[in-house]
């Protein structure tokens, strides 16, 4: 505890300074946005802000100028720029005179009811709970995507200054906002710190469900929904690592909840922050990109409606509402969408020549369209047939029943209260904001499962599908007599055990060990992990300017402090061996070719077909030579000539 307190108060510091830079950035367009609540501004805000700061980030690398210690000077400026505005702005309320009403002993005293003391208590709860999430992000990083990808993209950034693409690791080239953010967090700190930054994504998107709510006059249907979805086990897990779903969701979620504003309403300024938030999307992850086109689709109806509608009418007639509705506000939010898109999948493009690969490699250039890519993308997207029309319907069920059919992480499924949210669709035909959130979870959830139908990539439709359903249990039961005064009870007696039930979890982490704070403790921790004594070895003997070729052992690559050939990679999926002489004679040559000085083999991999013989006395190749053995890995070393 000594040494973890301040290391976690110096990991919040530098996290309260992105989000201070955040916020500021995103208030320079926003300043004049009129939202219904604090917590509505605020996570529009931030969310915004952390996408425009990223794509500052993203230009600075294309400049080869992403110095730790420019990001320093910027974060701090902005951060110092956003305080002194607040404070210029509230001024007034922050007079002696002010403070001296608030601090009054008999304003206070009318302030104690049992109302606000109930709201008080759930408050520190509420606190409490976040502490434990906060606290779960900051282990080092351990899940498969984040240290054999997200992480290895950020770090190799960072130390060339620039954007680079790390050709060994499973997909060099993906769309790069949030691993910008991961490259920021780095500069200011460490790992754990770019976890954290996912863990603020996992708490806008909770944020965001209540402020909906708050918007409709119904705050604590808002807080249900915000327990609902931070109650699931994936999402915990998801929201404590540099994953990018959470960031793809939460700027799906916001940009949605823009465009039903405006879908409402008629404002052309929601129009323009949905486009945006959702084209921020697109940046995160290749999947926003069918989010971007359904919400240009749907702004294109909302803009020919009002076109027909006031043809019919006289100018004189027109609806204020509508009146700055018109052909040059739908071009300028697809003009906004396309400025925020372009950046992302043009560097895809012109590092591959295929703006969206990995998908479709037929139409990269050079080896980014190999033909084992190729074979391995067209099995990766499998599409369904006739005969599975009925698994669509029990999809949600087959979560819950066979998790690892969807490739859950760690096993990790939804909350079984999801196997209920098809009942929404009923309440869709009868309810305008249930069938809003219905209509793009079930669009979303076709594409989905027609593609890639991995439980992971239906997160971003997760908060429309909690959503609806609680919006579906509060309209049943506004229709049942004498109901409306005992709902809100029920409502936080639901927000309680939801959050009670989900923080067990988090707490039984917490409570066996603090994460660890110093680098002995690290290490240390970091054993514990499959094939890492391994990387230790690799790292104490061999030189940072030599090759490290890994085999099923993705995970390591983040841990190595060599180049890494990752043989799981979109590049070099090809080039494994067989572990048999001759037959890998070739393999060795390109492996020297590739001045491959150490191999690291996770021996325990199923997929991996390995005879059964000592390597150490009979030798897989001529010129490896086993160095280092456990209960699971094995490194290899070349002889010298």
């Amino acid at each position: 505890m000594i040494d973890y307190l301040p290391w976690a108060f110096a990991h919040l510091g530098a996290l309260a300074l992105i989000l201070l830079c955040a916020a500021g950035f995103g208030n320079l367009f926003l300043r004049k946005h009129r939202f219904d609540n604090q917590a509505e501004r605020s996570v529009f805000t931030v969310s915004l802000g952390l996408g425009l700061c990223a794509l500052v980030l993203f230009i600075l690398g294309l400049l080869g100028i992403l110095y730790p210690s420019l990001i320093w000077v910027l974060t701090v400026a902005g951060a110092v720029a956003t305080v002194l505005h607040w404070l210029f702005s509230h001024r007034d309320s922050l007079g002696i005179r002010k403070w001296r009403q608030v601090l009054r002993v008999q304003q206070w005293q009318q302030r104690y009811t049992l109302r606000h003391a109930i709201t008080a208590l759930l408050i520190v709860f509420g606190v409490t709970y976040w502490i434990l999430l906060l606290v779960k992000s900051q282990y080092p990083p351990h899940n498969w995507d984040s240290t054999s990808n997200h992480l290895v993209i950020a770090r190799a950034n960072l130390t060339n200054h620039s954007l680079v693409v790390v050709p060994g690791i499973p997909f060099p080239v993906v769309p790069l906002l949030n691993h910008m953010l991961f490259t920021w967090a780095m500069a200011l700190k460490d790992d754990v710190l770019a976890q954290m930054v996912v863990h603020v994504f996992l708490m806008l998107t909770a944020f965001g469900l209540y402020a909906w709510g708050k918007r409709l006059g119904r705050p604590a249907v808002g807080g249900a929904a915000a327990a609902l979805w931070l109650a699931h086990p994936l999402i915990q897990e998801l929201g404590s690592t540099a994953y990018v779903d959470i960031g793809l969701t939460c700027f799906v979620f916001l940009g949605v909840y823009a465009l039903r504003i405006f879908w409402d309403d008629r404002k052309t300024r929601w129009w323009y922050l949905g486009s945006a938030l959702l084209a921020l999307a697109a940046g995160t992850k290749i999947t926003g990109l069918f989010f971007v086109g359904f919400g240009s689709l749907l702004g294109l109806i909302v803009f020919a409606f009002v076109f027909l509608k006031n043809r019919r009418k006289p100018s004189a007639q027109l609806a204020t509402s509508d009146g700055d509705l018109n052909g040059k506000s739908l071009l300028i939010g697809w003009a906004i969408t396309l400025l925020l898109v372009i950046p992302w999948f043009a560097y895809s493009a012109y590092e591959t020549g295929n703006p969206l690969w990995p998908f479709f490699p037929q139409y990269s250039k050079g080896i980014w369209g190999n033909a084992w890519l190729r074979g391995y993308m067209s099995g990766y997207i499998r599409g369904t047939n006739q005969a599975a029309l009925k698994q669509f319907f029990l999809v949600y069920l087959d979560f819950v029943r066979y998790p690892a059919r969807f490739d859950a992480e760690n096993n990790l499924t939804l909350l079984p209260v999801i196997v209920c949210w098809p009942l929404a669709w009923i309440v869709a035909f009868f309810n305008r904001s249930v069938r809003w959130w219905v209509l793009w979870a079930l669009a979303f959830t076709v594409f989905w499962y027609l593609q890639v139908p991995l439980i992971r990539y239906w997160i971003p439709v997760l908060p429309f599908a909690g959503l609806a359903l609680v919006e579906s249990i509060h309209w049943v039961m506004e229709k049942i007599p004498n109901s409306r005064s005992p709902q809100n009870v029920v409502w936080v007696t639901v927000i309680v055990v939801l959050l009670l039930w989900s923080s067990y979890g988090a707490a039984q982490v917490v409570s066996e060990e603090l994460p660890p704070a110093t680098p002995a403790a690290r290490q240390a921790w970091l054993t514990r992990l499959n094939g890492y004594p391994g990387v230790k070895y690799i790292n104490e003997h061999a030189r940072n300017s030599d090759t490290v070729c890994v085999l099923s052992a993705s995970w390591l690559n983040y841990y190595l402090n060599q180049r890494v050939i990752d043989l799981r990679g979109s590049l070099y999926g090809f080039r494994k061996p067989t572990f048999k002489w001759p037959n890998d004679q070739l393999w060795t040559e390109w492996m020297a070719y590739e001045n491959v000085e150490w191999l690291l083999v996770y021996y325990q991999a199923q997929e991996l077909d390995i005879p059964k013989q000592d390597p150490a006395t009979n030798p897989f190749w001529p010129n490896y030579q086993l160095v280092y053995a456990n209960n699971d890995t094995w490194v290899f070393r070349r002889k010298k000539p």
